[in-house]
């Protein structure tokens, strides 16, 4: 066996860690480390876990790039893209692709007997990938819309739902802005289904409808749309993809990603890897003051051991090592105990969902956790290295001990 891990493990037998008088230093030591493991273990699940499931929410309802005319206007209701089908044909043969669907955006008002709203119509058709809305339905279906035929089935959010005493099976009138400022469009639709995303942006205004309608009170034709919606692959680089589908795009179209799209969603998330970062500092510094306090009170009720093996011939790289060893035995022990609280921690978080937070303000009904093996092994090692090299401060102590003094020492 190693000299120096023998010497250290003999050292950190509980049996001489008993009549230690540096043994309650050595537990907060060990309490400090898995305090600041657990804490960044839990940074990094909660703060990744906002960040995925907000991305998921915004990229789910919009789609991940969208594809629309280039013009200079910055309302809802934009000039018509041509979706012919050499236009999408192009589109699917890129490399990364998942679903390609258009869609035609209005807007409108709602209005009953004692209420009225402003809306937005977000106008689909059979080809729509309803997924993403499934999961967040409150109540009812999602409307089934034909290529041969209208319909006048509409799903709006639960907002709208209790804002205008809606419920499913209900009718509701829907006004929309005439051609060049001509008599208001009527339509009469019956709400479907009720959905909620827990996003304000969408929820306080979207209503998805037969594209249909909106097409023909626009008098486009049949492969006229707002935009075209086009969904990545899962696994393939987003922005790789996005460069394919603005080569494969007509001159006068704009390109844009669900990112570009709603950028202050996207930049307020952004914000959290800055605050995992000063978390993950802080805990980090916390660790290493703790665990270089205690190697330096080791070393220091030591002194006569460290004397005895100097006049024996120990060289000084030895004798560090075998401190650096225990220091190492302590260090473990903090890590295993704060990854077990930390992981503990998540694993309720995540089946069982005990905090929850307000979704006007985070978009999300509980607190997301999402922990990959590479953020768990990159906490651990770097825990594990910035804490060991930090110790070879105080191990450098070691030099000056002199043996003579030493075995005087009391």
């Amino acid at each position: 066996m190693n000299f120096e891990k023998f010497v250290a493990k003999r050292l950190h037998t509980e049996k001489n860690l008993q009549h230690s008088i540096s043994k309650p230093i050595l537990k907060m030591a060990i309490a400090a480390v898995s305090l600041s493991i657990t804490v960044m273990i839990l940074a990094i699940a909660t703060g990744k876990g906002l960040q995925e499931k907000i991305s998921a929410k915004v990229t789910g309802f919009t789609s991940d790039i969208q594809v629309a005319v280039l013009d200079l206007n910055q309302s809802l209701e934009v000039a018509p893209i041509l979706a012919d089908s050499s236009l999408l044909q192009k589109f699917y043969n890129i490399d990364g692709v998942a679903h390609i669907q258009t869609q035609i955006t209005k807007n409108g008002l709602i209005k009953t007997e004692t209420e009225f709203e402003g809306i937005v119509i977000k106008g689909i058709d059979e080809n729509f990938d309803w997924s993403f809305v499934n999961s967040h339905l409150i109540e009812g279906n999602c409307p089934k819309y034909q290529s041969s035929k209208k319909s006048n089935s509409v799903l709006i959010s639960q907002k709208l739902s209790q804002k205008m005493s809606l419920g499913v099976n209900d009718n509701a009138l829907f006004y929309f802005q005439g051609k060049n400022n001509n008599q208001p469009f009527v339509r009469k639709f019956k709400i479907e289904g009720i959905y909620e995303t827990g996003i304000e942006l969408f929820d306080d205004l979207y209503v998805f409808a037969d594209q249909k309608h909106l097409r023909k009170m626009n008098r486009w034709s049949e492969n006229q749309c707002s935009s075209i919606e086009l969904k990545v692959k899962e696994g393939f680089d987003h922005q790789q993809v996005l460069a394919e589908v603005e080569n494969n795009s007509p001159f006068d179209t704009r390109v844009m990603s669900a990112q570009d799209s709603y950028s202050q969603i996207f930049d307020w998330i952004k914000l959290f890897d800055m605050n995992i970062g000063i978390i993950l500092l802080i805990m980090i510094i916390v660790a290493c003051i703790n665990m270089i306090s205690s190697l330096l009170i080791i070393i220091l009720e030591r002194t006569k051991m460290i004397g005895l093996m100097k006049a024996i011939g120990a060289a000084q790289i030895s004798i560090k090592k075998i401190f650096l060893y225990h220091a190492f035995y302590l260090l473990r022990k903090g890590l295993i105990l704060g990854n077990g609280i930390g992981l503990s921690l998540i694993g309720i978080q995540h089946f069982f969902a005990p905090i929850q937070l307000d979704p006007e303000h985070y978009y999300v009904k509980s607190l997301p956790v999402l922990l990959s093996p590479e953020n768990w092994l990159m906490i651990n090692l770097f825990s594990i290295v910035i804490c060991m090299s930090m110790l070879i401060i105080p191990s450098l102590l070691i030099q000056k001990v002199d043996p003579i003094k030493a075995l005087r020492y009391e």
